[in-house]
Order: structure tokens, then sequence, then C-alpha cells
């Protein structure tokens, strides 16, 4: 998918754009979490002389797996975010940070999809799972299972037929 605006000839004033963003950007950025996405990124570009600001509304759903159950599920995604973008030749003591990007004044485009792809990620909670309730029951139950598996085996590890001798030792050092 392209994510590019072409810059060179367009004249001051504000311009809309639109960018489906589907799963096949987060897998370009080796993204394995993200499963599939469902967004729409508007960008709305107002151009200045020698300045160009984008503000970017991004709206959908991403499908990610679950923490508990590893069942898909999906996740709201509602954000803006702004971007300064500055015309300047490159080399004259430039360099972009996160406020702002220099372009060329002799670059045709600009290239948002690292910033809608950023902007996304950074937008997606650190742990997603369903809502209490809403996890897979039987994944659920194989989980509680092995739980219980693993108690019962701390409690017979920790067993020794020889744990009561210690006891009595400690009795008899306290007479």
């Amino acid at each position: 998918m392209d994510y590019k605006i072409h810059i060179s000839g367009l004249a001051q004033g504000k311009y809309e754009y639109e960018f489906p963003v589907k799963g096949d950007l987060f897998r370009e950025f080796g993204n394995q979490q993200v499963m599939d996405a469902d967004i729409t990124a508007k960008v709305i570009l107002e151009k200045g002389s020698g300045w160009m600001n984008a503000h970017l509304k991004g709206e959908g759903k991403v499908t990610v797996e679950c923490d508990r159950c590893l069942d898909q599920m999906d996740i709201p995604v509602d954000f803006e975010a702004s971007l300064a973008i500055r015309t300047a030749k490159l080399g004259e003591d430039t360099e972009d940070s996160d406020e702002f990007i220099i372009v060329d004044p002799s670059e045709a485009e600009v290239d948002l999809k690292q910033f809608i792809y950023d902007y996304i990620c950074v937008n997606l909670p650190m742990v997603s799972c369903h809502p209490e309730g809403e996890c897979n029951p039987e994944m659920l139950a194989k989980i509680e299972a092995l739980r219980a598996g693993e108690t019962k085996k701390e409690e017979t590890e920790n067993y020794s037929p020889f744990s009561g001798l210690k006891d009595l030792l400690d009795k008899g050092k306290k007479k």
C-alpha cells in the first residue's frame, strides 16, 4: 500500500487524504502481534511557504491474539497525531526529530508509512485480553488443569519422608 502524498507543485492550502490500513502494513514492518487491521487513516495536510503540517486521525480496529486464551480478538483504534514537515536542503545542519521531519525542496512526495505505523502501534494496549467472561472456555479449562498439575507437582517435590525428623531435631534443641 502506498502512503505517499505528492507535494511537488502543491499550492498553499489544506488538502485531505485517506489511506486504508490493512494487516500487510504490520507484516511489512515484521510486527507479528497484529494479525490483521481495518483502519482508516485520514490526513489533513496544511501547506504554507516552506512548511507543512500533517494532522492524522486513525479509526478502526486491529486483530490480535488474546494474551489469556490465545483466541483472536479485535481492539478498537482511535487516535489523533500531528507532524510538522519542514522543507530544507539536506545537509544544512538538518536532522529529523519526533516533532518534525525534513524534506528536501526537490522531493516530489512525503511518505507517511512509518508515521502511520508508529502511531497505531503506540496506541495499542500493552496487554490484550478479552473482557472477563469472554475468553475461550476450553482454553481456560486447559490452563487451569495445568496450574492444578503444577501445584500437585510442587507439593510432591517439597515432600520428603525425612521432613518430620527435622521437626524432632528442632524440638530436641529447644529443651
